[in-house]
């Protein structure tokens, strides 16, 4: 069964655990949003229906002859990669500087906010290596929506927008959509000045503009300098685009995270090569995409006034 992180906090016995996982809601939106799947081992295997060969289903006159067709699947694997990293603070430091603030909490919120953020950054623009696959490489080539022409982008239009969401919206009502903080500015500005903005707000202080009901997200982590090569995404910087990604969560036909045992923590009190204590964050992860029309991309997009 696939939890939020947020769920999962409620659960956890391990108050560091929970504050880490409270610094990393606070911290990233976009993890929030994602339901998560534990797996026992280090991947996932799902069968993915073949939208093109589904069977077919036909009317048949009394005493017809019956036709039997059987749907297609193909098989898609989804590995778990580790995210995490280790602080170490001197012991003469917490034992010394401690009385104000503590030293090793301090260190543990700023290595969680950066797992945050790697991870943000990952989801969007995977990278060769150790990681798992983002929205980019997630996104299917009959999903993607281009608002700019050849190596040339164009502002954003809600008709595309809108043609974004009816293609997840075969799923169901998209979960939510993906925007830079450039393009949430300029959609907002749009919406108000139509009388369409609406906001909703988080148990983390969080407010996401809504568009048909649906929570528009922020991130730091998608750039303002894509490239666009024959009209379609093509790089992460070079340019002066970005993309929009609209997307439906959920285990069985959205995306999903993948986790086995959740974000932990092992503690140190004595190193053996150095008088200090140490303390490691790690969260075996990773993302998988149960039906390819759960993400939907809008690239070549430019910091330009939104258009009808």
């Amino acid at each position: 069964m696939a939890i939020t992180l947020a769920e999962s906090a409620y659960l956890s016995q391990n108050k560091l655990v929970k504050g880490i996982i409270e610094e990393v809601l606070y911290t990233s939106p976009l993890m929030g949003k994602l339901p998560y799947v534990s797996v026992s081992g280090n991947a996932l295997a799902i069968n993915r229906e073949d939208a093109d060969n589904m069977g077919s289903a036909d009317f048949y006159a009394l005493g017809g002859t019956w036709v039997e067709t059987s749907a297609s699947f193909s098989q898609a694997t989804y590995s778990l990669v580790t995210l995490g990293g280790d602080v170490d603070v001197d012991n003469l430091v917490r034992a010394s500087r401690s009385n104000i603030n503590d030293q090793m909490a301090a260190q543990v919120k700023v290595k969680t906010k950066k797992m945050a953020h790697t991870f943000e950054d990952q989801m969007v623009y995977s990278t060769s290596g150790q990681g798992f696959s983002g929205l980019h490489a997630l996104t299917d080539s009959a999903m993607m929506v281009h608002q700019g022409s050849s190596s040339t982008g164009a502002a954003l239009s809600l008709l595309k927008l809108d043609q974004a969401i009816d293609m997840v919206s075969v799923l169901g009502t998209p979960s939510f959509i993906l925007v830079n903080k450039t393009i949430n500015r300029l959609l907002s500005s749009y919406l108000r000045g139509v009388g369409s903005y609406t906001t909703e707000r988080d148990d983390y202080g969080h407010y996401f503009t809504m568009w048909q009901g649906i929570p528009i997200i922020t991130t730091d982590w998608i750039t303002q300098t894509e490239t666009i090569s024959t009209s379609a995404y093509a790089a992460k910087t070079g340019g002066a685009c970005s993309s929009i990604f609209v997307v439906l969560t959920g285990e069985g036909e959205g995306l999903v995270g993948l986790q086995n045992g959740g974000i932990q923590t092992e503690v140190w009190d004595r190193l053996e090569t150095k008088d200090a204590s140490r303390t490691r964050i790690k969260w075996y992860v990773g993302t998988a995409l149960f039906s390819t029309k759960a993400i939907a991309r809008i690239d070549g997009i430019t910091a330009a006034t939104v258009t009808v």
